[in-house]
């Protein structure tokens, strides 16, 4: 996706003049961020740089000090009325959450439950989809992601990477419209990571969703994204298509950050 064509899709995330705190310390300064609906964008930058708390800002797992974030046309965690701010009740919350998939760097998945079940549970409890319905549709989302023979492990059977692709055929299952992954194959050994990556690889060809994507891995970054966004010390530094950015960064901080991680 070109530049040009960003123009003319409507945003399906817009975060506007973000701010948040944790108590004293400021962790993200004056964020904008447009993301176009289908659009892949891989966040990257230094630990601590704010890339994690801005992804949990956007489906309201972390509260915003000021700014508003959208998505679609939801304004997320809160309500305006008469200019200011309200924070949605949780329920209300978790409502709008069924419309942002996250994938976080643990697995989560539910220890008493297959993998079968861990996918199927959602859809049922909470979209009410009819139970034979969503376990065919999980059975189908485990084939995806190559775990079709695995349907009836327990997580404490699978390996790390096994349960990292159950969480992500999980969020697929509740077809959210955006789906964030916060940073999926830094809790996994390294032999493990690229069957994750392949997986995600796949859900950006084929998947109509906004996709962003918190990640170290650089070659991910450089074949799936459209856009490549670089933060630094809770700031937006330097944003464009993935050649732009890790081939012939503009700022000086980027250029430092990938001389220390791409050899």
């Amino acid at each position: 996706m070109t530049a040009e064509t960003q123009t003319l899709v409507r945003p399906m995330v817009s975060v506007e003049g973000v701010d948040k705190w944790f108590g004293q310390n400021q962790v993200l300064f004056d964020i904008d961020l447009q993301i176009a609906e289908g659009e892949t964008v891989c966040l990257i930058g230094p630990s601590g740089s704010g890339k994690s708390t801005l992804l949990r800002c956007i489906n309201h797992l972390e509260e915003i000090n000021t700014g508003r974030i959208r998505v679609g046309d939801d304004l997320i965690g809160y309500r305006e009325k008469r200019g200011r701010l309200h924070e949605l009740k949780e329920h209300e919350a978790c409502h709008q959450r069924v419309r942002v998939g996250m994938v976080f760097q643990q697995f989560n998945l539910f220890p008493h439950m297959t993998a079968l079940e861990n996918i199927a549970f959602a859809p049922i409890k909470i979209l009410r989809v009819p139970k034979a319905e969503a376990i065919s549709r999980a059975r189908t989302l485990l084939e995806r992601v190559g775990l079709a023979a695995k349907a009836d492990f327990y997580p404490s059977q699978l390996s790390g990477g096994q349960q990292q692709r159950v969480a992500i055929a999980r969020a697929v299952a509740m077809r959210p419209t955006v789906l964030l992954f916060d940073e999926p194959t830094s809790a996994l050994d390294p032999e493990l990571v690229g069957e994750v990556l392949e997986v995600m690889k796949d859900l950006v060809r084929t998947a109509n969703m906004t996709i962003v994507v918190v990640t170290h891995e650089m070659g991910f970054a450089r074949e799936v994204a459209d856009r490549v966004v670089f933060m630094a010390d809770g700031r937006l530094v330097e944003q464009g298509e993935p050649a732009q950015v890790l081939d012939s960064p503009q700022n000086a901080r980027t250029r430092e950050f990938l001389s220390a991680v791409i050899r």
